[in-house]
C-alpha cells in the first residue's frame, strides 16, 4: 500500500480544458467482442520539469516551455497493433488562441511548437486536433530531465550507428550537446540517451526532420529492450523504473493516476514490438529552407487508419510489376473509388479503403453491400475504362464491368473471394506507401 501511495503521489495532474479530450461516450463501440475501445494519447516532451520537484507542478506557467517532441499514441481497440505518429516541430500551422492562465495570446501562423509554449499541453492538444482532425482520449507530458533516469532504469538502451556522432558544445551560439558516441553496437546510458533524443546540430542533415528519425529509431529500440530484458520479472528493477517513470510524467486527470496507467498497462500485454509502427506525418517544403507543411495528400492514409482504427502501413510489400493488355495510363491519385462490402463480415470495407488509400486512391465512401457475394467486382462509367484498369489491376482476382449509371467515381464491391490489393506500375507515375515506417522489432542501424 505504502508503495502504491508513493508512486501514485509522483504523478503530475494536468487540467485539461472543457471540452478539449474525446468523452467515453464519443469513443466508437469496438466492432469484435472482447475488444477495447481505440485510444489516442498525445504524447509531449517538455524541457521544463512539470513533475515532482519541478518549478511549480500542474501550475507551472508554461510560457518559457519549449516542446520538440510532439507524439500521438494510437492504440487500436483490440491491442494487437500501436502507431506512434510524430508531427515535426518545424511544421508551418495556424496556432489557434490559447491561454496559459495569465496571458491570452492572440491566434497567428508559427511553427507548431508555439502552442506549447503559449499554453502548454492543453493548446497543443488543440492545435493537434485542428490540424490532423483526430480526436485525442488524453495526454501525457514527459519531462526530458526524467528520461534519463528512466532510460537508466532500464538498464540502457543498445542502438547501433551507422557511423559516429559528435556534437561539440558551442557557448558562443548556445548550443551543441557534447554528444560523442562512436559507430556500430553501444550501450547508451541516461545523460547520452537525452542528448542523442535532442541532438539536430552536427548530425546527419542537421534538420529537426532527421532527428525525428532518430528519436524513432531510438524509442523503439527502447520498447524492445524493455520487453527483451528481466525488467518486469525484477521486483527491484521494476519499482526503480515505475519510480523513475511516474516522477518524470504529469497526465490529464484520466491517465494521472497509477490504477489507469496499471489497466493501461495490462491490455497490452500481448502487444509485440512488431506491431508498434514509428511514423513521421507526411510532410512537403514549405519554401522558405526552414519549415514544412503537412502533406494533405499524402497524410490522408496514416491519418484515415487511425481515425478508422485499421493498421498502417497495410499494404503487404507487393507489386504489380506487369498486367495483361496495354500499359495502364491513369495512375491511383487520380480515382475515386466508393468501397461496399459483400463479404459478411463488420468493418472489411474500412480495411479495404485504408489499403486503396495507402496505395494512393481515393476513397469517397465505404458502405455494405445489399447482398453477401463470393467475388470482388469493379465496376466504372463507359468513360472511366483507364480507371477501372488501374483499379481491376490493383486488386488480383477481382472482375470488371461497366455500369452506365455510374459518373466519375469507381465502386469496388469487396467480396469472400478478396485477397488483398498490390501496388500496380503506371509509366511516370510512382506508387506505395505515404511515408517512412519504422517497427519497434526492426531499427537497424541509424
Amino acid at each position: 500500500y505504502l508503495i502504491w501511495r508513493h508512486l501514485d503521489s509522483n504523478i503530475t495532474t494536468i487540467q485539461a480544458d472543457p471540452g478539449l479530450l474525446r468523452s467515453e461516450s464519443a469513443v466508437p463501440t469496438p466492432t469484435t467482442q472482447g475488444d477495447l475501445p481505440p485510444m489516442n494519447i498525445l504524447v509531449m516532451g517538455s524541457d521544463t520539469r512539470v513533475g515532482q520537484g519541478g518549478e511549480g507542478g500542474s501550475s507551472k506557467v508554461y510560457s518559457t516551455a519549449q516542446s520538440d517532441v510532439v507524439m500521438l499514441v494510437h492504440l487500436s481497440g483490440d491491442r494487437k497493433h500501436a502507431i506512434v505518429m510524430s508531427i515535426p516541430r518545424d511544421t508551418w500551422v495556424h496556432v489557434p488562441s490559447c491561454s496559459n492562465g495569465k496571458t491570452t495570446y492572440n491566434a497567428q501562423d508559427g511553427k507548431f511548437n508555439l502552442a506549447f509554449t503559449f499554453g502548454g499541453p492543453n493548446c497543443t492538444v488543440k492545435l493537434f486536433k485542428e490540424v490532423t482532425g483526430l480526436p485525442v482520449d488524453h495526454f501525457i507530458v514527459v519531462d526530458f530531465n526524467g528520461v534519463k533516469d528512466i532510460i537508466n532504469a532500464i538498464g540502457g538502451v543498445q542502438l547501433c550507428l551507422k557511423e559516429p556522432i559528435y556534437d561539440p558544445v558551442d557557448l558562443v551560439k548556445h548550443q551543441g550537446s557534447g554528444l560523442n558516441l562512436k559507430a556500430g553496437n553501444q550501450l547508451i546510458m541516461g545523460d547520452q540517451g537525452l542528448a542523442f533524443l535532442r541532438v539536430r546540430h552536427n548530425v546527419g542533415d542537421g534538420s529537426d526532420l532527421g532527428r525525428l528519425d532518430r528519436q524513432h529509431a531510438f524509442l523503439a529500440a527502447m520498447v524492445k529492450q524493455a520487453i527483451d530484458t528481466s525488467l518486469l520479472t525484477n521486483p527491484v528493477r521494476l519499482y526503480k523504473m515505475l519510480d523513475t517513470t511516474t516522477k518524470a510524467i504529469s497526465a490529464d486527470k484520466g491517465l494521472s493516476n497509477l490504477g489507469a496507467l496499471k489497466n493501461l498497462a495490462q491490455s497490452l500485454t500481448g502487444l509485440k514490438p512488431s506491431q508498434v509502427t514509428f511514423v513521421t506525418i507526411p510532410w512537403k517544403d514549405r519554401g522558405d529552407q526552414e519549415n514544412v507543411l503537412i502533406n494533405e495528400t499524402k497524410a490522408k492514409p496514416l491519418l484515415d487508419a487511425i481515425a478508422n482504427d485499421t493498421p498502417y502501413p497495410p499494404v503487404p510489400a507487393k507489386v504489380a510489376t506487369s498486367t495483361s493488355g496495354p500499359a495502364l495510363k491513369t495512375p491511383p491519385s487520380a480515382i475515386t473509388v466508393k468501397v461496399l462490402n459483400a463479404t459478411g463480415t463488420p468493418g472489411k470495407a474500412k480495411t479495404v479503403a485504408a489499403e486503396l488509400e495507402a496505395l494512393g486512391f481515393t476513397v469517397s465512401s465505404v458502405d455494405t453491400a445489399p447482398t453477401v457475394s463470393s467475388s470482388t467486382t469493379v465496376s466504372y462509367s463507359p468513360n472511366r475504362d483507364e480507371s477501372g484498369r488501374t483499379l481491376t489491376a490493383s486488386v488480383p482476382g477481382a472482375t470488371s464491368q461497366v455500369d452506365s449509371q455510374l459518373g466519375a467515381t469507381l465502386v469496388l464491391t469487396v467480396g469472400t473471394d478478396y485477397a488483398g490489393v498490390v501496388a500496380v506500375n503506371v509509366p511516370g507515375q510512382s506508387s506505395g506507401t505515404a511515408t517512412k515506417t519504422l517497427t519497434a522489432d526492426n531499427t537497424g542501424c541509424v
